[in-house]
């Protein structure tokens, strides 16, 4: 017997919070944790609605709950949206289970990233009241953007309120991205050049491809790794799979465009297109990698691929237990900040920067050679990395072996990220008066 619309979001809404009910027994992990340590409104609005923002914590059950439910939702309003018919039920329980979510359907601190997805799936979901929706999508960096796809879509008009969210939030998105600018980017990350072009599509394909089938999860990728620094060559050499793959998949896409009729396939694409354009490395302002990014352009592509798995019932039944198999072991990482260190490191050994976080939270732990250890793995992995080389100095300082410490310290200064000398040249400055410093 068919299944009616309500009895079909019941099962979604079912499916999801059974599976992700574990996650309530999590802990704070990562970035979880010093937020959790932030001071809270005594107003209890003010406590509620700065939880679900996601700028405070209250406590790890219900803020668990919270991103299970909101991840729920998306699931709901991606039936709705894409059409409320067998493929988009098909398509939610792709995006449910799909393993390269995890930073935002289990991670507390991924919580802009889905609300981003929710704003977005809602307001195709629900058009008339889609302006609020798209409100709620534009908030974070993630969705400010995002809304262009409707273009693509039946629901284009909603474009018209874009103007007036984009005049809102313009000041607070300046702020955003000057503080990304002045914080994380490099000078090769400001610069527009044609060679950027392989950087974006060897980041498009790597985000394809792990979104459609789930080679690597972790929450430290090594792929593109200090794109802008020590790893600039690598990151920008031809000789790699991704970018040829990402030339078919881009080349696929034209065609799609060009020569198909538009459909709700090319909805889906357009979708996944726009939404992952921003973390595509062209103008870097956040992380080189994370999974987190393609939670919202997601959506889209578990359209497309349901779309296709619908007529071979079976293959779809393998990769739902595919997706869900892994996302219900790697999930478990997110029980405690410890598991998610040590299980990133066995999933992506050749990525330094798990190594350095390993290190710190030894250091904190006041496991000295430990730490010592672990900084110098990391630096087998990439000999020169500036923290890497100013850690070891600072913890060599300390230890008296004072010739080598400024060995490492003379090594750290010839390794100066171009862009950040003003921030390193003053904690060497400091490291040179004793005030000894670690850089995370």
């Amino acid at each position: 017997m068919e299944k009616t619309v309500f009895e079909k979001i019941c099962i979604i809404l079912l499916v999801n919070l059974l599976f992700f009910a574990k996650t309530i027994t999590y802990k704070y992990v990562s970035d979880d944790i010093p937020v959790s340590q932030r001071p809270k409104p005594k107003e209890w609005w003010r406590v509620r609605l700065l939880q679900l923002e996601g700028c405070i914590r209250t406590t790890p059950q219900e803020d668990h709950l919270l991103t299970t439910i909101i991840h729920s939702l998306v699931c709901v309003f991606i039936y709705l949206g894409f059409g409320a018919n067998d493929i988009s039920f098909l398509a939610s329980f792709l995006f449910a289970f799909n393993p390269i979510n995890n930073q935002a359907s289990v991670w507390i601190s991924g919580r802009g990233y889905a609300l981003s997805a929710l704003g977005m799936t809602g307001a195709i979901a629900f058009p008339y009241i889609g302006a609020f929706f798209l409100l709620l999508a534009a908030y974070s960096n993630a969705g400010f953007l995002a809304p262009l796809a409707l273009i693509g879509s039946k629901n284009y008009w909603l474009l018209g309120f874009m103007p007036f969210i984009w005049l809102f939030y313009l000041k607070m998105f300046k702020k955003n991205v000057v503080d990304k600018i002045n914080q994380e980017m490099y000078d090769d990350d400001k610069r527009i050049h044609i060679s950027k072009l392989i950087l974006g599509v060897k980041t498009f394909s790597f985000y394809f491809i792990h979104s459609l089938i789930p080679i690597k999860t972790t929450f430290y990728h090594s792929y593109m790794q200090s794109l802008a620094g020590s790893g600039k060559e690598k990151a920008y050499s031809l000789k790699d799979r991704f970018f040829w793959i990402g030339l078919i998949i881009v080349g696929f896409i034209l065609y799609r465009f060009i020569f198909c009729k538009w459909d709700m396939i090319n909805f889906g694409i357009l979708w996944w297109c726009i939404c992952i354009a921003p973390f595509c490395n062209l103008f870097r302002m956040s992380q080189e990698i994370a999974e987190r990014y393609v939670y919202l352009p997601n959506c889209g592509l578990m359209f497309v691929l349901a779309s296709f798995l619908i007529q071979y019932p079976v293959i779809y039944s393998a990769w739902i237990a595919m997706y869900a198999t892994k996302l219900w072991f790697w999930m478990d990482s997110y029980m405690d900040d410890y598991y998610l260190v040590e299980n990133s490191c066995m999933h992506s050994p050749d990525a330094w920067f798990v190594w350095h976080v390993r290190a710190m939270k030894r250091w904190d732990n006041k496991s000295y050679p430990e730490a010592v250890t672990l900084w110098t793995m990391a630096r087998i992995i990439s000999p020169k990395e500036f923290k890497i080389l100013f850690n070891l100095a600072t913890a060599l300082k300390l230890a008296k072996y004072e010739k080598e410490a400024d060995e490492f310290m003379k090594m750290a200064s010839e390794n100066i990220p171009k862009g950040q000398e003003k921030m390193a040249n003053s904690l060497m400055d400091k490291w040179h008066k004793g005030e000894l410093p670690l850089l995370l």
